[in-house]
């Protein structure tokens, strides 16, 4: 029994398991990519040689911008596996049919406008465009906001009257 749990120190041991890591991981180790197994570099968030969506830094789930195309590329698996997988019983390509049609309109009308604005080359035009589509919004924003409170369609309490 001790024998098969020689890689499973318990947890006061501290130092036995330094010694564990320092046995089975090089100290040139790098982490490879889930896809096209390129070594990358250990502060590298995603590959640049395939562009995978498998995050290649432990901690890119957690942090906030990084982790964008991390939480969402379930729906590009579903795509695919919706058109291109052959294994796939029709169960559950309706299920990616569904899941697909529920959530990824709220990223087209979010995600599709600032698609182009990113691939801009200039820092400053995209910075500028960035700018005036905030101020465009802002001001839809304020113009539905008055239409919506001085034309009465805020909602008002139903009045029951009896006869």
């Amino acid at each position: 029994m001790t024998e098969q749990n020689h890689n499973n120190p318990s947890a006061g041991d501290y130092k036995e398991a330094e010694k564990l890591d320092d046995q089975f991981i090089p100290n040139n180790a790098r982490p490879l990519c889930l896809r096209c197994l390129k070594p990358c570099n250990p502060l590298q968030y995603y590959c640049d040689n395939c562009d995978s969506n498998d995050a290649i830094n432990p901690l890119t789930p957690y942090m906030a911008f990084v982790n964008i195309r991390f939480n969402y590329a379930i729906f590009l698996t579903m795509w695919r596996k919706l058109w291109y997988d052959e294994d796939a019983s029709i169960i559950g390509r309706l299920f990616y049919l569904f899941m697909i049609t529920m959530f990824v309109p709220v990223f087209l009308v979010v995600g599709l406008p600032l698609l182009p604005i990113f691939k801009i080359p200039h820092k400053n035009l995209r910075k500028a465009t960035v700018i005036i589509l905030f101020i465009i919004a802002i001001v839809l924003l304020i113009i539905f906001a008055r239409y919506r409170l001085f034309t009465g369609l805020v909602s008002h309490p139903i009045r029951f009257t009896v006869r």
